[in-house]
């Protein structure tokens, strides 16, 4: 017996989670092969509503029947169940384009050809340094099943490419770090990758003192996520409801800068987050957050809503936010693509209007402060100090504090005109921002 049925034979409803992750990796560490082949991991997830409380368990090569048993164990324990998995209704009305043959098609001599001009362009103006490259592509295939009648199939290609450079001297200890993750061939752009990367080690040469007080802050799109990981727990569905979230009671407010839009978009052809259902088999969809600085949805996965008593958006997504822990971890609400709005001006337009301030590329520690409230605490890992407009060098023990709300309503002074995806779903222009605070250690 399928051990759905043998679950719903237990339980009064069961969900099944299937994924199949197939593809090849090659790694340079110190400019030399590391590693290289295939790589494939199968894993099974399965909810089940026991006693009417909610059980969760997973593997990745265990037995129907100790499957089951674990999750029939944790929901003994587990919280109550207040929603129902999803049912045959509601289907995707049209597959998302989240498959990429060409991705395919890609072999492991040719990760290996894009790690070498990697190791060779960074070693070629900058021999002194150890270059460390991580390539990869593959397929995902994913089913959902419900003993409520939800029955989803998809397979999703991804392609992804990490380079970073260090720099290990007594007393200075530098990296530099620039990375791509796409489902689309044609959307890997490895030059303009290593430009970035090259960019901030040419930035780097000199050390130099950090600007204290409240400096004008130029973050680059890696350095946005400083701003935007409060905002994409704020805007959880979980998180009003439970009453946690800044934005709670405030739909239809305008708690941001007119200039600031932020959507939420599960279907984007190819983003990397993209897919034509969610990790609980809800269709995925297109959710505005931000519209000219007013609120305007939150999102929920099947819980959450059905404890605020509205409609799943179809954001039930294992991993968070940032999207780690695989199948080994229960859905929650949490962002698919989040796409923001672009404004106007390059990245040199905006370091010269910043005249004297800092650019932050890299934190240590994301997350660091009470994120619920908004607030950030965090060590610059990839900093540069900029006077008159120009980039004098690398910063050294400095450290940003803030509130990521404040910030975006009261301290955004432009939004840089070019996006760029960082952290496998956040497409983010550079923004140059006011009341942070910056300390030199």
């Amino acid at each position: 017996m399928d051990i759905l049925n043998r679950a719903a034979a237990k339980a009064e409803a069961a969900e099944l989670y299937e994924e199949l992750r197939e593809g090849i990796a090659v790694h340079f560490n110190g400019g030399e092969i590391e590693t290289a082949g295939s790589e494939s991991v199968r894993g099974r997830a399965l909810r089940v509503v026991a006693g009417g409380k909610l059980g969760f368990a997973s593997t990745a090569g265990g037995s129907d029947e100790a499957l089951l048993a674990s999750a029939l164990g944790a929901a003994s324990h587990g919280d109550p169940a207040p929603f129902r998995f999803a049912d045959g209704n509601g289907a995707p009305s049209a597959p998302v384009p989240v498959l990429d043959p060409e991705v395919e098609a890609i072999g492991v001599e040719e990760l290996i050809a894009w790690g070498e001009d990697a190791v060779r362009r960074v070693n070629d103006e900058f021999p002194e340094l150890i270059v460390n490259a991580s390539l990869g592509r593959g397929t995902i295939e994913v089913a959902v099943r419900t003993s409520t009648g939800a029955q989803r199939h998809e397979r999703r290609s991804y392609l992804a490419v990490s380079v970073s450079a260090e720099q290990i001297r007594k007393g200075d200890i530098w990296s530099v770090y620039a990375s791509r993750s796409v489902r689309r061939a044609n959307d890997l752009d490895r030059d303009a990758l290593l430009d970035d990367l090259l960019r901030q080690l040419r930035w780097g040469r000199e050390i130099a003192p950090p600007p204290t007080g409240a400096p004008p802050v130029l973050f680059l799109p890696e350095g946005v996520p400083v701003l935007l990981l409060p905002l994409t727990i704020g805007f959880s569905g979980m998180s009003v409801f439970l009453g946690t979230s800044p934005l709670k009671g405030r739909l239809g407010e305008r708690a941001f800068d007119r200039r600031l839009s932020i959507t939420d978009d599960g279907v984007i052809p190819f983003g990397p987050r993209s897919r034509s259902f969610d990790d609980e088999g809800v269709p995925a969809g297109h959710l505005p957050l931000v519209a000219e600085g007013v609120v305007e949805n939150f999102y929920y996965d099947l819980r959450a809503a059905a404890l605020a008593n509205v409609a799943s958006t179809g954001n039930g997504v294992k991993g968070g936010p940032m999207g780690g822990g695989g199948f080994r971890v229960p859905p929650g609400p949490a962002s698919r693509n989040v796409v923001v709005a672009s404004g106007a001006g390059s990245l040199d337009d905006l370091v010269r209007e910043m005249k004297d301030g800092l650019i932050v590329a890299g934190v240590l520690g994301l997350g660091q402060g009470t994120v619920q409230s908004g607030a950030f605490s965090n060590n610059v890992g990839v900093g540069f100090a900029v006077r008159e407009g120009k980039v004098v060098g690398r910063v050294k023990n400095t450290m940003i504090a803030g509130n990521a709300y404040e910030v975006l309503k009261d301290g955004l002074r432009e939004i840089g005109g070019k996006s760029q995806w960082v952290f496998g779903g956040l497409s983010v222009p550079p923004i140059l921002a006011e009341r942070v605070s910056v300390v030199a250690q």
